[in-house]
C-alpha cells in the first residue's frame, strides 16, 4: 500500500478545501523532528480523525529501523 500517497492526498484535500471544522488540529506536514518548521507552508488544519490518521501513516512511511523512525 502506498502510505505516502494517502498521506499526501489528505494534506492536499485540506489545503484545497478549507473547511469550517468546529474543531481542528494544526499538523506539521514535514514533522519538526525531520527538519520541518513552523512556517505557514508547513502547517495544515486537520480534523482530529485526519490528524490521527496522518500520524499513523507517518509511522508506516518511515519504517522501523530507519533513522527517521527513531526521531
Amino acid at each position: 500500500m502506498n502510505y505516502k500517497k494517502i498521506y499526501n492526498l489528505i494534506i492536499e484535500h485540506r489545503r484545497n478545501n478549507k473547511s469550517t471544522l468546529e474543531y481542528s488540529e494544526t499538523h506539521h506536514i514535514i514533522p519538526r523532528s525531520l527538519g520541518g518548521n513552523d512556517s505557514l507552508e508547513n502547517l495544515v488544519e486537520l480534523s482530529a480523525r485526519e490528524h490521527y490518521i496522518c500520524h499513523l501513516l507517518l509511522t508506516k512511511i518511515y519504517n522501523e529501523g530507519t533513522p527517521e523512525c527513531v526521531k
